[in-house]
């Protein structure tokens, strides 16, 4: 049996039919993303050392944590190959991958001659760093004695000559030193001998050395006159925790998918600095090295995508975070907006996704415990009262009234869906608190559409059995149909083919309203005001369940739980894949046609709704600059009963 998906839009001069039309049982949507790199980009190399449990040194605290951390991300994010990456940790099983003095000498040379021309590197050092009374900087390995550390550091000068041979078109020297998380003092007196004076040193002067290496950029976690704090609620350094967040992604603040050095520097910098300070009324101020006369910004990471609603909840985690620690308790989330060719606009290429993206943020911030978020149905009002658009968003005095009409409400989260290739798109998230303009936190990534997702956008295509490629190991069958989906929505609107089995119309005061193929667009005129409904006709016989939105909305009530108590919820936002849906069953009838009036509040024989109403223009350029509770967009979408769960008789309403 087949599966459709078929979309409408509704404006007040307008209305946009679209439609998708699967044809085979769906496959798995949760194929693996694909290698983050290519050829021309080189590969991606990651060193991390991370020594904790000294022997002669004080002991230091997750450190071990902030390696494993790294190379998480490195993977999960990065997309980097586990076999480009090696780790020195006390915990390792092999001595040789434990920071033991010898192991690194030995193992470092052999990892620094891998990486070629057109590799990145990055090396991460956390531990302790030592200067000896003649000048001589060195970093402690885990064996490290303070006494002697000519016989057990390992050399800065030696290091320094290493990566000056690595060939890797950027090297980036990552320190984390002079901890002070267990206030353990300027000096290891006590583990020195008479006459050698070992100060122990921060990161920025143990970086200094590596500022005229070519193709060397160094960032040291604070400097000289500091120390690099401990965050225990995280186990991990407060440089580190924000030097990991801004490697999964958060630091893109272009939005293009890739962590560029200039990026990752500010997005480090700003949230050490203020966290040092909000948090432990401390000052720690993390430093960049770098050659000068260095030509562009090199990027550090490309991004390797998640799943949309994992990346939407990594997100929803960091503006929480951000607003614990500016002392924000309460929020508005923003309808997302989307790139176009005539700047931010709601909507756009992105159809309903921006709305459900908005929704399942609000939902994220609400679980995390820590966050209030208005009611987004009473700030769409406000705004609409206003006449606030997209452009405002940069005001100052627009930022204010709205704050001001919605009882001094301090921040707004705005979300931006910013590009889009096929199955890869980039989110952005930026927390605004309205009194200043000011930005307070920032969040993204880069996430994967499955094709549910993608019939959220509202383009409309037939697609034949063979489109889906079978199973097959290291095919990734979701890119490949997605990319053909993108390709046939560059051809005529399936509705403008007679034979389509699926015919979906547009009904005002029981009489259809033509509408007008446009490309792949089918556009209907509505006027505001007009009620209207929603005519489904079968050609077959074959029994087919139907899911049905508007705006995103489902137009069917859904089940959900409050506090442990079910309770029924009207027009709820919902990802297609996860709406209830009809069950439209020609046998049951005369005529295998079907009217839905509204969104239905009641199910069953005595079952009521809420009609269809067109509130505002939604298709011009202008009307997609103001914010509205309206998009146009109608979606539905056709399955055999057999793949779908049950839902309700339309028959029934």
């Amino acid at each position: 049996m087949a599966h459709c998906i078929k979309s409408a839009r509704y404006v007040t001069l307008l209305t946009l039919i679209s439609l998708l039309y699967l044809n085979a049982k769906v496959q798995n949507a949760n194929a693996q993303p694909p290698d983050s790199s290519s050829a021309a980009d080189g590969q991606q190399w990651a060193i991390l050392i991370g020594a904790e449990n000294y022997r002669f040194a004080a002991p230091l605290a997750y450190t071990i944590n902030d390696v494993d951390q790294l190379a998480l991300t490195m993977r999960e994010r990065g997309g980097v190959s586990a076999r480009n990456i090696v780790r020195f940790v006390d915990s390792a099983d092999d001595e040789l991958r434990q920071p033991l003095r010898r192991s690194l000498l030995s193992e470092l040379p052999k990892w620094l001659e891998k990486p070629g021309p057109n590799d990145r590197l990055l090396v991460y050092f956390s531990g302790h760093g030592f200067q000896s009374d003649d000048g001589k900087l060195f970093l402690a390995p885990l064996d490290c004695d303070p006494a002697r550390a000519e016989e057990t550091g390992l050399s800065v000068a030696w290091l320094r000559d290493q990566l000056a041979a690595c060939r890797a078109g950027l090297k980036l020297l990552i320190l984390d030193s002079c901890h002070a998380g267990t206030e353990k003092g300027e000096t290891d007196v006590e583990n020195a001998e008479a006459g050698q004076d070992m100060r122990r040193v921060a990161a920025k002067e143990l970086g200094e050395p590596f500022r005229d290496i070519e193709g060397v950029i160094t960032l040291a976690s604070s400097t000289n006159e500091q120390k690099s704090l401990i965050w225990a609620e995280k186990r991990q350094s407060l440089f580190t925790y924000w030097l990991n967040q801004g490697l999964k992604g958060h630091a893109d603040e272009g939005g293009d998918g890739i962590v560029d050095i200039d990026e990752l520097n500010k997005y480090v910098y700003d949230n050490v600095t203020h966290t040092a300070e909000a948090r432990f009324h401390r000052s720690q101020s993390p430093v960049r090295i770098i050659r000068s006369g260095v030509q562009g910004v090199p990027w550090v990471l490309k991004l390797a995508p998640l799943q949309l609603k994992h990346l939407i909840s990594d997100m929803a985690d960091q503006i929480a975070w951000a607003m614990e620690s500016r002392g924000i308790k309460k929020v508005g989330v923003m309808q997302f907006t989307a790139d176009t060719q005539f700047g931010e606009a709601l909507g756009g290429e992105f159809g309903a996704l921006g709305r459900w993206c908005t929704a399942e943020l609000e939902n994220k911030l609400l679980e995390t415990g820590t966050v209030e978020v208005i009611d987004g149905r009473e700030l769409v009002t406000q705004l609409k009262a206003q006449q606030f658009s997209v452009d405002q968003l940069g005001s100052r005095e627009a930022l204010a009234k709205l704050s001001a009409s919605l009882d001094g409400l301090p921040a707004i989260v705005t979300g931006t869906l910013r590009h889009r290739q096929h199955r890869l798109i980039t989110l952005q998230c930026k927390l605004k608190q309205l009194e200043t303009n000011s930005l307070a936190g920032a969040a993204g990534g880069a996430a994967l559409l499955n094709e549910h997702e993608w019939a959220m956008l509202g383009l409309s295509v037939a697609v034949k059995p063979e489109d889906r490629p079978p199973p097959f190991p290291g095919v990734q069958p979701q890119e490949q149909l997605i990319a053909k989906l993108d390709e046939r929505a560059q051809g005529a609107h399936p509705l403008s083919d007679p034979k389509f089995p699926y015919r979906v119309a547009i009904y005002v005061d029981g009489k259809e309203r033509s509408g007008e193929f446009r490309g792949n667009d089918y556009v209907v005129p509505l006027r505001q005001g007009e009620v209207y409904t929603i005519r489904v006709r079968l050609l077959g016989r074959d029994k087919v369940y139907m899911r049905l939105l508007v705006d995103g909305l489902n137009t069917l009530p859904e089940k959900v739980q409050e506090k442990g108590i079910a309770t029924v919820e009207v027009a709820p936002i919902v990802k297609l894949d996860e709406a209830r849906g009809w069950i439209l069953d020609p046998s049951a009838s005369n005529q295998p046609l079907w009217e839905i009036r509204g969104f239905v509040t009641e199910t069953g024989t005595g079952g009521k709704l809420r009609r269809f109403v067109v509130v505002d223009d939604n298709l011009s350029v202008a009307a997609q600059k103001n914010f509205t509770e309206n998009l146009g967009l109608i979606t539905a979408a056709f399955y055999a009963p057999s793949l779908s769960r049950v839902g309700t008789g339309a028959e029934d309403v």
